[in-house]
This record gives structure tokens, C-alpha cells and sequence, in this order.
């Protein structure tokens, strides 16, 4: 597994309302809604926060998440243990792992749709293209 970028910080919220908003009172723009439950904030067409609904993520806490080029290529250390296992996301994949209460979360666009920036989550693949 490689990673790529920092893609954006988790923020779990029970309020998925009051918390995009003061988000956007902040200054970030609502980018995309995945689902009900979902929002991805962002400043110049880079993603800064996505804000979940989600009793998993809320039990994790904020933390970063980190682009890689793909999720199901990590593997875990002797006392690391799944958070979240590798699961199926509208972009691609994703995970968490804890390694001694440090949570570290992964992500991979390998399903994302055309019509949704890649710059948005720090990857710069069209980049790397023309090298």
C-alpha cells in the first residue's frame, strides 16, 4: 500500500445538520452528499472535512484520513486490530485500523465516478500521468 495524500478529516457528528452548517459558517462549501448521512466540505476545490453520521466513526473520534492506492493491500501489525474493516464506499474503499488506540483510517477512489473532482481528495493521478 502506498499513500498518496491526506485526504480530508473525519468529523462523526449525531447532528449532521448543525454541523455542516457551522462548517459552512466557517467557511468551507458543501462539495458532495454521498448519502443522507454524508457531507464533504472543502476551500478551492480541496476537500478539508467530511462530516458522518455514523455510530462506528463517532466511537473512533476525528482523525485524519489518508488516500492510498489501495485499501485491501494493508496489512495489519501484531498488535494493530480492524476498527473498521476494509468496506465498499461510493469512492472506492475503506478502512481503519488501531495499533495501541492510535486510529488510523485509509481510503482509495478506485470506484470514483468521472463526474466527481479527484483533486477534491489531494490525488494527484493526472499529474502523475503525464511524468
Amino acid at each position: 500500500m502506498k499513500i498518496l495524500a491526506h485526504a480530508f478529516t473525519m468529523v462523526p457528528t449525531d447532528d449532521l445538520a448543525s454541523a455542516v452548517s457551522a462548517h459552512v459558517a466557517g467557511g468551507l462549501t458543501v462539495y458532495w452528499r454521498p448519502d443522507p448521512r454524508t457531507a464533504l466540505l472543502g476551500v478551492n476545490d480541496r476537500a478539508c472535512v467530511m462530516v458522518e453520521d455514523d455510530s462506528s466513526e463517532r466511537t473512533l473520534g476525528s482523525g485524519p484520513v489518508l488516500l492510498v492506492d489501495d485499501v485491501t493491500k494493508i496489512g495489519l501489525y501484531d498488535d494493530s486490530s480492524w476498527a473498521i474493516p476494509p468496506v465498499d464506499v461510493p469512492v472506492g474503499n475503506y478502512a481503519a485500523s488501531n495499533l495501541d488506540g492510535i486510529i488510523l483510517r485509509y481510503l482509495d477512489l478506485t470506484r470514483l465516478e468521472d463526474t466527481i473532482p479527484r483533486a477534491w481528495f489531494g490525488d494527484a493521478l493526472d499529474e502523475q500521468k503525464v511524468e
